[in-house]
Parts: structure tokens; sequence; C-alpha cells
């Protein structure tokens, strides 16, 4: 394991990777983890990949697990990198692809931080987890800590999608569902763990969590043979795979296994875009903003935890932040299926909204190379979809 510690975004205060606490002790700043990549280049050259097994652990040297008996894995990552020509031309884009990261285990790209963030509840010897979510981060937690053999609590908001919630029950997850908005789910769990004691995990937080996400960037990468597309496209709420995806690109360009990052682009929904507000603003962070009703449930966060993080991303990457609203996100859920065949949930599809907002802001050129992230699978939410279906015409 070529990990060294945990580092403060906010104070550059370090913490053993031991550290149980979610957060910096000394100014409540958000932790990331720190690697020796001298070292890591000298042990590993991007050939010895090749023979590897098809799961994000291929990349086991870049993740801050100590001994392999405690990973826990249910074969995650390597999800398909696919052309779009059809639904490209509606865009205007010659150059697109789609990553179909909803090809995971439980259904959603949350899996590559559950992989990690799980394998390292094992190694500290974590009997029990409390965590909030709508749905997606808690079913995937759910199914990690099922295979680890840890109780899993989630605290979810009642209008969840019930997809999601029959997975994390089947699970095993105890669930409690929560009224109010999202904000008052996550009060609700912090409570419940001031309150027992027991070992709080939220996603967008937690370090390793974040570690997992990384390895989308290097998927990227390897399927393109070590080259990378000009632009990323990312639906963002807490920012965990926006952020994730940076520090794969940039570790990976640190090595000299690519030669450039590409800019990464962040989509929100106009109910609840702190980080566009303060994109647009050119704030130096964010504040938070009320939260609205949108079918883009998995990135309704009014205030993420990471937001500077996210704002540090946009400006290096040189990427942009835009909003769309829900009749947009329905049109291009439903262009994507006749054109593609591929199904995908509301929330991974404001990005492809989002995508076409880049396009006619000419962000995005025609005739650049562009990723987009599809970080849930359809089935994860019927209800919207098919209240969807006559409401938007595809003409």
């Amino acid at each position: 394991m070529f990990a060294v510690n945990l580092l403060c975004f906010s104070c550059g205060e370090t913490h053993p990777l031991e550290d149980s606490s979610i957060v910096c002790r000394k100014c409540k700043g958000v932790l990331n983890v720190k690697y020796d990549v001298n070292a890591i280049e000298r042990h590993i050259d991007k050939a010895i990949l090749k023979n590897r097994p098809r799961s994000l652990w291929r990349y086991r040297e870049f993740l801050p697990i100590k001994n392999d008996s405690n990973v826990v894995t249910l074969g995650e990552g390597t999800t398909p990198l696919v052309q779009a020509p059809r639904y490209g031309a509606i865009v205007e884009l010659r150059k697109l692809s789609l990553k179909l990261d909803y090809m995971n285990p439980t259904g959603a790209f949350k899996d590559r931080g559950s992989t990690v963030s799980v394998s390292k509840l094992k190694e500290l010897g974590v009997k029990e987890v409390i965590e909030d979510s709508s749905g997606n981060a808690g079913a995937s937690l759910a199914a990690y800590c099922a295979a680890a053999g840890i109780k899993c609590t989630l605290f979810v908001p009642e209008a969840a999608p019930s997809e999601k919630l029959l997975q994390a029950k089947l699970y095993g997850a105890d669930i409690h569902a929560i009224a109010g908005s999202r904000t008052d789910v996550a009060k609700a769990a912090e409570n419940a763990w001031r309150t027992t004691g027991v070992y709080y995990a939220p996603h967008n937080l937690n370090a390793f969590f974040l570690e997992g996400m990384k390895t989308f960037a290097y998927e990227i990468a390897e399927a393109l043979d070590w080259d990378v597309p000009d632009h990323v496209v990312f639906p963002v709420g807490g920012g965990a795979l926006f952020v994730g995806a940076w520090n794969g690109f940039r570790e990976l360009l640190e090595l000299g296994w690519i030669n450039r990052i590409p800019r990464l682009h962040c989509i929100q929904s106009t109910a609840c875009m702190p980080i566009v507000e303060a994109f647009v603003t050119n704030a130096m962070s964010v504040s938070p903003v009320e939260e609205a009703e949108t079918i883009a449930g998995g990135i309704r966060i009014t205030n993420p935890a990471r937001g500077k993080q996210i704002l540090q991303v946009l400006k290096q990457s040189k990427g942009a932040a835009v909003a769309v609203d829900d009749q947009a996100i329905m049109y291009h859920q439903k262009a994507l299926a006749r054109n593609e065949g591929i199904f995908a949930e509301p929330t991974s599809c404001a990005a492809l909204a989002g995508l076409g907002e880049l396009v006619d802001q000419r962000i995005i050129g025609l005739d650049e190379s562009v990723v987009v992230a599809l970080t849930g699978f359809g089935l994860k939410d019927t209800k919207n979809a098919e209240a969807a279906f006559d409401k938007v015409p595809l003409t």
C-alpha cells in the first residue's frame, strides 16, 4: 500500500489512515488520502495492468487498503465506455462516448466508493455503520456491508424511489424513512450517530469512498490507450465522482501515464444548484441554497461538503457548471433510450441535458471528444420515467 496519511483540504493538517474522524480534527475540513506517487512510479508500470482481473481493484497500488484479506468486492468497476453516434447527432457532437457506470453490481456508480470504504471499515474492525442517502448510495453501502458482515442503518427521504429502498432492505439494512428535505435526512443521521456512537460513514465526506471514485478516470484513460477525451461531463450533487475523477486524472498525469487532464464539467438541477450559483458569481466557496423538488433526486444536495474542492476542480480543469430543468432531463432520458437503447435514471440524464447546454454555449466544440458519466440505471427509478413518457415529445 502506498497511501501515506489523510490530509485536510482546508488547513493541510495530517491524520493517520487509521483515524476514525470523519473530518479534520483541527478545522472540520474534508479529508483526502495522500499517496507516495514516486513510490508507485518505481513499483508499477501501466503495462502490468494488461494481465490483471477486470475489476477496479486492478489498480490496487492506488487504493488505501493494507491487506488483501480486507478487500470487500462484488466485481465492481471496468464498466463499458461506448460510442453514441445516434444520440451524438442530436446534440451535434461527432465524438461522444458514454461511460455506463450503472453497470456496477448494484446498478449505480456508488459501488466504486462502497467497495473501498467498506473494505476500510473491515480493516478498522467496524461492526456497525450509519449512513444517510437519497437511494443509490444507501443501497450500495447496504450491499457491501452485507458482504462484509457489517450491520447497516440507513436514513433516507420518504420520497426516495421504492426500487432503491427495496434493494437496501433485501441486503438487510435497517431503514429509517425521514419526512422533509434531503437536509433533514442528513440531520437525522447525524443525530443518531451522536446519540448512539455508531460509526457514521457519509459517502460525500468519506475520504475512502472518494478513493474508489478516482478509478473512473483510470478506466477512461486505459480504455482509450492512455489518451483522454477533451471533456468529461458529470451530474453533480455531493461531488464525490467529480472530485474523485479529477484526483485520478491528476495522479495519472503525475505518473506520466497521460499527457493532459480533460476539462471537467458540473451539471446540476435548476431546483438545487449551489455549485452553479457559486461558479457563475466567481465565489470562492459554496453557499447553501433552498431545496426544491426535482426528478434528479441524486443531485439534490443544498450544501455539498466538498463544495470548495468542486470549485477548485472546475477552475483548475477549466471546466464549467450549468443547470438544467426537469423538462430537459426527461427529454434527454427519452432521446437516449430511443436512439441508443440505453436507459439511464433521471439524475444521469441531467448530465446529458447539460451537455446540450455546453454545446449551445460553445464551451464544447463540435469536433471535440466528450465522455458523459451515466451514473444510475433507469430501472432504479421507473416512476419518474413513466410520468415523463407521454409528457415529453421527442419532436
